[in-house]
């Protein structure tokens, strides 16, 4: 499936899958059957606009890092994760055994919530 601005997502098998050009090396999944149009323009926006994304979640990590209690401090290979017609998140890698992900959760346009672990 192509989606304008973004790119070809593969079908895989209950999801869908791509890596758009916009965000260098990033993967970008729609964690759905099938993409709705409101899904195809969440992924339009996050290409767009995916340096300041990123540097949105990685702002917000470190404003919420003392109530979820954070340690990881490196925080690399971003990619995002389009959930719902409105939410969507950006799960990073870290150094972090314990904390090996780290995700922040959008609603539409703003962050609300810290996902630790896997």
């Amino acid at each position: 499936m192509e989606i304008d601005k973004v790119g070809t997502f593969q079908d895989k098998g209950g999801y869908w899958e791509s890596s758009p050009e916009l965000m260098r090396g990033s993967l970008l999944s729609i964690e759905t059957p099938a993409i709705s149009k409101e899904q195809a323009s969440i992924a339009q926006a996050i290409c767009e606009n995916w340096a300041s994304n990123v540097e949105s979640a990685l702002q917000y990590i470190e404003n919420a890092r003392a109530e979820y209690k954070l340690e990881a401090k490196v925080f690399t290979n971003p990619n995002a994760f389009i959930n719902s017609d409105k939410e969507w998140a950006i799960y990073f890698d870290t150094e972090s055994e314990i904390e090996a992900v780290v995700g922040v959760e959008y609603r539409n346009d703003t962050p609300y919530q810290l996902v630790i672990g896997d």
